[in-house]
């Protein structure tokens, strides 16, 4: 449902070269937060999923696109752009990585180069007329895969409720030892703040 609203929501231009194609990225990010019954106050699992639809690049000569398809067109070669030189930078190591250079390296700043797992499914439209498209696509997936991640889980907890979880280990700490010592027959040593 909350899908069906969002892309109702999304305004589309549809491509010239491809009339049954839409000319726009698509970024729907998901975020999860799961909490298991024993923890459940203390200890969250975070977790965000990305489903990103990157408009392809547009050849602005094959497609004759003027006015508002043509701003559009070179708006979306713009933000590829940026997002192949951060691809590029990650791959490179770089000390820099240029990912506030537009919105959509901003908002995928965690799926490039941080704690997750990417993976990038190219989509190709084997004809001849379109084999410049084509190769760019797959020269772009190449680096891509190249990136190289390492996710690891994300836990968040509640200070409050990690100190009281604490004072009440220390608690139950205090009474062991209490009892231990008059189990073994040693004199009352108080524990106790």
């Amino acid at each position: 449902m909350v899908c069906t609203m969002l892309l109702r929501l999304h305004a589309v231009n549809l491509c010239s070269i491809l009339p049954c194609v839409c000319c726009s990225h698509v970024l729907f990010s998901i975020y999860v937060e799961t909490r298991t019954s024993a923890e459940a106050r203390e200890r969250a699992l975070l977790s965000k999923l990305h489903l990103v639809d990157l408009a392809g690049s547009e050849r602005t000569k094959k497609t004759n696109a003027s006015g508002d398809q043509l701003r559009e067109a070179s708006a979306i070669n713009k933000s590829l752009t940026f997002l192949e030189q951060v691809v590029n930078a990650l791959a490179r190591k770089d000390a820099h990585v240029p990912f506030r250079q537009s919105k959509l390296t901003a908002a995928l700043r965690d799926a490039l180069g941080g704690n997750c797992k990417t993976v990038m499914i190219a989509n190709l439209w084997p004809e001849p007329v379109h084999l410049d498209e084509c190769a760019s696509t797959l020269r772009f997936a190449a680096r891509v895969r190249c990136l190289e991640t390492a996710a690891v889980v994300n836990e968040s907890s509640d200070p409050g409720l990690a100190l009281a979880r604490a004072e009440r280990q220390i608690k139950e700490l205090k009474q062991e030892l209490a009892m231990r010592d008059m189990l073994s027959g040693r004199g009352r040593i108080v524990y106790e703040d």
